[in-house]
Parts: C-alpha cells; structure tokens; sequence
C-alpha cells in the first residue's frame, strides 16, 4: 500500500516540476544558495548532489559551499544501486542516465557533517520521497543519525513540497533539515 501511494504522490511530483518555469527553477537556486551555509554545515566534509533539470538548482550552492572552505564530495552511482563518492570542482563526466558525476575518490562520508540530498517531497516528520531508486536510502543506512554524531541530513525542495507526513517504509531514510527558497526546516 505504501509503495502504491509513494508511486502516486511521485508522479505528481515530478509532473508538477515539469511545469515549472526555467526562471522559477533558476531563482531558487539563487535563493538556497543565499542561506547560512556555514551554520547549516559546520565541518569540512559536506555531501552534494548535482541537480537535474526539473530539481533545485545546486551549482550556486556547491560553488557558495566550496568557497567557504568546505570539501563537497558527490555521489557517484554504482551497480547495486549503491554510491560511491568524488570531490566537487573537478571535471564531471555523465553518465548512462545523463546525470553529471566526478572522477571516483577514496571519500568516508562517515566524516561528513552533512549530508545534502535530492528530494521529490519531504515530511515535517523526517519522511523523505525521492525517485524511487532508493541510493541514498542504501548511503545513509548504516550511518549515525545526526543526534547520534551522524551528518545531518539535509533535503533540498522547491517551498511547496512539504507535507505532514509521507507514506514510509522501513528501509527508508529519514531527514534532519528541510531546505527550500525561502524556508529552513529543522526537524525534532
């Protein structure tokens, strides 16, 4: 039943990105980007992604967070749905989904302060709805969470992408941090 429900509210989702303007989309990368990264992200390692088409923008943010001084590892996806992790700044070659990727480093994100991931959907509860892949699901499961010493889990969304709650799984990876254009989220 989850699973049904998840794949309905995504669809939604991504139709409703599809809609958006290229302007709409450019602005709020501007606008995450313009937040308090250096409080958001207190260590040196931060984990990012490079965004797709229809997402929050994230070059601004990965520039503004590399410019703070910060080392910004991303993901790089492997067989078994599994990440790897490359630093940021590099060159960026695609790959067979046409998703931008760095060249392959020996990255613990165990050492990472935080953990920014992509996002469909987020909960005011920590319920996070992505693609459906479940990557990240699979990265963060034998992390610390973020009370326990762990990154903090921050999800980027457009502001009208929160719900209460999302339908959740037990495999599935909860978040400490909503971030949006003009919202910051924390979450209990």
């Amino acid at each position: 039943m989850a699973r049904h429900l998840k794949d309905v509210i995504r669809a939604q989702s991504i139709a409703a990105r599809e809609a958006r303007t290229e302007s709409e989309i450019a602005s709020a990368g501007a606008a995450i980007a313009a937040h308090d990264w250096n409080q958001l992200c207190t260590g040196e390692l931060v984990t990012c992604f490079v965004s797709m088409a229809t997402e929050p923008p994230t070059e601004q943010l990965r520039n503004q967070l590399r410019a703070l001084g910060k080392s910004v590892a991303l993901p790089i996806m492997k067989p078994g749905r599994t990440l790897a992790w490359g630093f940021d700044g590099l060159s960026l070659e695609k790959n067979s989904y046409g998703i931008l990727e760095p060249i392959s480093s020996d990255i613990n994100i165990d050492s990472a302060t935080a953990i920014i991931i992509p996002a469909l959907r987020v909960g005011l509860d920590g319920s996070r709805l992505g693609r459906g892949a479940g990557y990240y699901d699979r990265a963060l499961e034998n992390l610390a969470s973020y009370q326990n010493g762990g990154p903090r889990r921050i999800a980027l969304v457009f502001d009208d992408e929160i719900d209460d709650s999302l339908p959740c799984e037990p495999h599935d990876a909860l978040i400490d941090l909503i971030v949006t254009p003009s919202r910051i989220i924390e979450i209990n």
